[in-house]
């Protein structure tokens, strides 16, 4: 759909640039399992068995593998997160790229690498770029059909002190375009300094570990 307004659009949101991200080991966030709530309720009202059966049948069906392949599937998807999938691969969501660039105007602010005010209401940074700066796509698709693999880890639970494993999809390398507007004329500085800080801080999961640094290799502006 169209926006009865989009005649407008130009005049509301004035600045548009075209990029690129070439980003090296980006982790995976999502649960693979969208229905984890679900599946607990229902065993409170069906045999564990009958509903570990039905997970395994219903794999066997949506992968296409062997009953054996589905059990091991259905066992590791239990404690395994990693990225979402549509007919045109891997994708992370327009929102992590948005969230990645509200982190890193927080930290850029933090070293005064940018100011701390904004706009005619004096804004605070994260505030301001939040409601300034808008990533367009609702999918950002990264140039893969499957992960490169799987990582494994043993996270402690803080409030139980139990440790449980941890299964994370990742792909070593991926690039993908994003499209960003905006309604403030932010200098080529004040830009620079906000990706460069991105870049180490990184996008998608797992990021204090490391993972999903960045680099802007294409940053045109288009309006």
């Amino acid at each position: 759909m169209t926006s009865i307004f989009a005649s407008f659009t130009d005049k509301a949101w004035p600045h548009r640039f075209h990029g690129t991200i070439r980003v090296k080991n980006i982790a995976g966030g999502t649960p693979t399992d969208p229905k984890v709530a679900e599946g607990w309720l229902r065993t409170k009202l069906a045999d564990k068995d009958d509903l570990i059966r039905e997970m395994v049948a219903q794999t066997m069906v949506d992968r296409g593998v062997t009953a054996d392949e589905a059990a091991k599937l259905v066992d590791t998807n239990k404690h395994l997160n990693g990225f979402r999938r549509d007919e045109d691969g891997l994708y992370i969501e327009g929102r992590q790229l948005k969230a990645a660039i509200k982190e890193a105007a927080s930290v850029a602010r933090s070293v005064d690498k940018l100011k701390s005010r904004w706009g005619s209401t004096n804004k605070g940074v994260q505030g301001f770029v939040a409601e300034h700066i808008m990533v367009v796509e609702d999918k950002l698709h990264l140039g893969v059909t499957e992960p490169t693999g799987v990582l494994q880890s043993f996270p402690k639970n803080p409030r139980t002190g139990q440790t449980g494993i941890q299964y994370t999809e990742f792909i070593e390398t991926a690039e993908f375009d994003f499209t960003v507007i905006s309604d403030y004329a932010f200098t080529d500085e004040e830009w620079a300094m906000l990706w460069l800080t991105g870049e180490q801080q990184g996008v998608g999961a797992s990021r204090s570990q490391g993972f999903g640094r960045y680099e802007v290799i294409k940053w045109e502006a288009t309006a």
